[in-house]
């Protein structure tokens, strides 16, 4: 009786040596399937196609672009007309004014009136024709804005056609923190857009 309860005992401590081992080594296994596959969803290559990101240099645009050259041309023949014709109304009201300060006292009152007119009329001249050229300077430079930020996005529709890159971004100062050069698509826009707005040029012609 007493051989058969150490038998008994025996026979229950190795079912529990038993259970135990079984019990850590499925959890060993589980922890290392575990970690496989975290270490595995990173650097999963679907995500990374589909996080592609091209990019230009908007300042290359800017400097190389034949449409963005002559539209900087173009602003600064408007500047200078601007600055010129207001430098001539304005030597023009101090010539007057001048004049004015000059022969006041000796004018009669009908004069003085006249000329005071004249005066409020050429400051209401110098504000219009300010406002005007303003206008016509910020209108020209939205438009012609408008037209190449248009001619860069056809651009990209169509470069972009095989669907390789999910964004493709302008590159401008404290936007971009780290460029892969690999992904820049600078020289690609600039030889199209050259293309195509010279093709657009000749055909006018």
């Amino acid at each position: 009786m007493k051989n058969g309860l150490i038998i008994l005992n025996v026979i229950l401590l190795m079912a529990v040596g038993l259970l135990f081992y079984l019990h850590f080594n499925s959890r060993k296994t589980g922890t290392k399937s575990q970690i496989k596959t975290e270490q595995k969803d990173p650097i999963d290559s679907s995500a990374q196609i589909g996080c592609r990101i091209a990019y230009f240099e908007m300042d290359s645009v800017a400097a190389n672009f034949e449409k963005a050259k002559e539209m900087q041309g173009e602003l600064e023949k408007k500047e200078e007309k601007m600055n010129s014709e207001m430098n001539r109304l304005q030597n023009l009201y101090q010539q007057k004014y001048i004049n004015f300060q000059q022969h006041g006292t000796t004018m009669s009152s009908s004069q003085l009136d006249a000329a005071r007119n004249e005066l409020g009329q050429l400051d209401q001249t110098i504000k219009d024709t300010k406002a005007s050229l303003d206008q016509d300077y910020k209108t020209y430079y939205v438009q012609t804005q408008q037209e190449i930020l248009s001619m860069i996005r056809k651009f990209c529709s169509e470069y972009n056609k095989d669907k390789r890159y999910a964004i493709i971004i302008s590159n401008e100062p404290g936007l971009v923190f780290y460029k892969d050069s690999t992904m820049d698509i600078t020289r690609d826009l600039l030889e199209g857009l050259n293309k195509t707005y010279g093709k657009k040029k000749s055909e006018k012609k």
